[in-house]
C-alpha cells in the first residue's frame, strides 16, 4: 500500500497507521512540492524550515511516537501566518524595516508541535495585515490558484495558497476584517473564524487588537475543526481572553433553522458572475428538503458595523499597533496603500474614538436582537467579486474596499463565521473559478457553524478543481 498524496489529516492519519507511509516521507514530498510550485508563484513564502530541521523533527515524531498512541495531529504538516512568532523566525509582518527575530513560539503555534504537527514555514501577507487583496507586500504577490491573473486575497495571502497548492494541510492566520476569509474564496478553501478571543493572541502582531482573530484555513471542515481543537483554549496570560466555558453550549440546530441574507440593494454590488452562482446557491438554501427557512430582519446594524471597520476612528487602532515602527520611521518605507490608510487615520479626536465605540456598541445589541428574535444564522457572499492582479493595481484602496462588503463586520458584532467553497464561474480565458458563501452565528456557535457547513455542503453547487500541478 502506497500514499497517494493526499494530506487531509484523516487521509494521513490513515497512512500512518497502516504503513503506507512515514512523517519523514510526507516531509520529503511537501519540501519537493514547495519547491516545484515556488517556479509557478515565488511569492507564497516568507520563510521555510530547512529540509535538515524538518526532516529532523519528523524522524523525532517518529521515534518518540513508535507503537504509542499518536498526538491529534501527528506528522500534519502546517503553515503559519509571518505575523506570527515563531522562535529563530524573523517576524516581518511584509514589512523588512520592522522586522525582528522571534525570542518565544506564539502558543497557538506551540500548541500545534505539542500535538506532533510539522511546521513548514512562515507564509507572505499584506503588509501589517492590513488589506484583503493580497497585493501590499514587498515580499511579492501570491496568486489565485485557479488562475495565477487573479489575486489571491489577503492578508492571509500565502497561507491560504500554500494550503490551496497542497503544500500543507492547514495554515494558521488571521482574521480582522475578512483576512482569512477573502483568500479561502479565492482558492476553493473553507475558512474558519472563530468566536472572538477564543484563540490566543499572544506573540501576534496585533493588526487591530481588540478586532484580530486567529483562524485557520484547510480544505475541508474537517480539517479546519481538527486544527482548532487543538488552538482553542482559555489563556488567561491573554488580556482579551474569554473563558472557554463560553463556547459551544449549544452545538445543536432547531428543527427548522431560520437563515437570513444581504439586502437586494447590496447584492446588486454582486459581479455578474458571482450574481449568477450566488442565485443557483440561494435556489438549493431555500429549497424544502435543505432544512432551512428564509426570515425577514434588518440588515442596517450589519450594514452601519461594515462601514465603522475603516470608515471611522477605529481605523486609529492600527495606528497604536505600531506606534513606536511609526515614530522612529514613519510611512516612507511602508506600501502606499498601507501607508494611506496610516496618514488617514492620523486625523481622528479622542472623542470621536469614543463616540464611535458608543455607536459600535449599538449596532452589537441590535444585531444580538436580530438574532435572538429572527435569525439562526445569516448567509452571505463572501465577496463581491473575484479582481486581477492588473486590476487592483489601477485602484488598490478602491478596490480593497469593494470587497469588505459582507465581511468586515463580524468581529466588531462578536461573530463566528465559516466560509466555505460552493459553485463556480468561468473567466474571460474559460478557465473555472471558485465562488463561496460564510455563514454566520453569534459567539459562542462555532462547532454548530461547522455542523452546519457540513450539512449543506453536499447539496450546494460544487467548485472546480484547480491545477496545482
Amino acid at each position: 500500500m502506497t500514499w497517494d498524496g493526499d494530506l487531509t489529516i484523516p487521509a494521513l492519519r490513515e497512512s500512518y497507521a497502516n504503513g503506507a507511509t512515514t512523517p519523514s516521507q510526507v516531509v520529503e514530498a511537501v519540501l519537493r512540492r514547495v519547491g516545484e510550485y515556488a517556479q509557478k508563484d515565488p511569492a507564497v513564502w516568507i520563510d521555510i524550515v530547512s529540509a535538515s530541521d524538518a526532516l529532523a523533527r519528523a524522524k523525532e515524531l517518529e521515534q518518540a511516537y513508535e507503537g504509542e498512541e499518536k498526538p491529534r495531529l501527528f506528522g500534519v504538516p502546517f503553515s503559519v501566518k509571518n505575523s506570527i512568532d515563531v522562535r529563530a523566525f524573523k517576524t516581518t509582518v511584509a514589512c523588512p524595516s520592522f522586522a525582528y527575530t522571534a525570542q518565544e513560539t506564539a502558543p497557538v503555534v506551540q500548541r500545534c508541535l505539542d500535538e506532533g504537527a510539522i511546521l513548514i514555514g512562515t507564509t507572505n501577507l499584506e503588509q501589517f495585515a492590513t488589506g484583503l487583496t493580497g497585493h501590499r507586500s514587498p515580499y511579492g504577490t501570491p496568486r489565485s490558484v485557479f488562475d495565477h491573473d487573479y489575486t489571491s486575497g489577503g492578508s492571509s495571502s500565502g497561507s491560504a495558497v500554500s494550503v490551496a497548492a497542497k503544500l500543507v494541510s492547514f495554515s494558521i492566520g488571521s482574521d480582522t476584517a475578512g483576512s482569512i476569509r477573502l483568500p479561502a474564496v479565492y482558492n476553493g478553501l473553507v475558512g474558519m473564524k472563530p468566536t472572538m478571543y477564543s484563540v490566543s493572541t499572544r506573540g501576534v502582531v496585533p493588526a487591530s487588537k481588540t478586532a484580530d482573530c486567529v483562524s485557520v484555513l484547510a480544505t475541508t471542515v474537517g480539517d479546519a475543526r481538527a486544527a482548532l481543537e487543538v488552538i482553542r483554549w482559555y489563556d488567561e496570560e491573554d488580556t482579551l481572553a474569554r473563558p472557554y466555558s463560553v463556547f459551544d453550549q449549544l452545538p445543536s440546530w432547531p428543527k427548522t433553522i431560520h437563515f437570513g441574507i444581504p439586502p437586494a440593494k447590496l447584492l446588486a454590488k454582486l459581479s455578474e458572475p458571482y450574481g449568477r452562482v450566488w442565485e443557483q446557491v440561494l435556489s438549493r438554501l431555500r429549497a424544502p428538503e435543505s432544512g432551512l427557512r428564509e426570515s425577514e430582519f434588518d440588515y442596517s446594524p450589519f450594514e452601519d458595523a461594515n462601514a465603522i471597520m475603516y470608515g471611522s476612528s477605529f481605523v486609529t487602532q492600527r495606528l497604536v499597533s505600531f506606534d513606536d515602527y511609526l515614530k522612529q520611521h514613519g510611512t516612507s518605507q511602508l506600501h502606499p496603500a498601507v501607508a494611506a490608510i496610516f496618514e488617514k487615520s492620523k486625523g481622528f479626536t479622542a472623542v470621536q474614538a469614543y463616540q464611535d465605540q458608543f455607536k459600535l456598541l449599538g449596532y452589537k445589541r441590535r444585531v444580538e436582537r436580530e438574532f435572538r428574535d429572527h435569525l439562526d444564522v445569516l448567509i452571505v457572499p463572501t465577496t463581491v467579486r473575484h479582481w486581477k492582479v492588473e486590476e487592483v493595481d489601477v485602484d488598490p484602496l478602491g478596490r480593497n474596499f469593494e470587497l469588505g462588503e459582507f465581511t468586515q463586520f463580524a468581529n466588531l458584532v462578536d461573530l463566528c463565521a465559516i466560509a466555505i467553497p460552493v459553485g463556480s464561474w468561468t473567466n474571460d480565458q474559460g478557465r473555472a473559478m471558485p465562488f463561496g458563501i460564510t455563514l454566520l452565528a453569534p459567539a459562542g456557535r462555532d462547532e454548530a457553524l461547522m455542523q452546519l457547513a457540513e450539512r449543506l455542503l453536499p447539496n450546494l453547487p460544487k467548485i472546480a478543481t484547480a491545477d496545482t500541478s
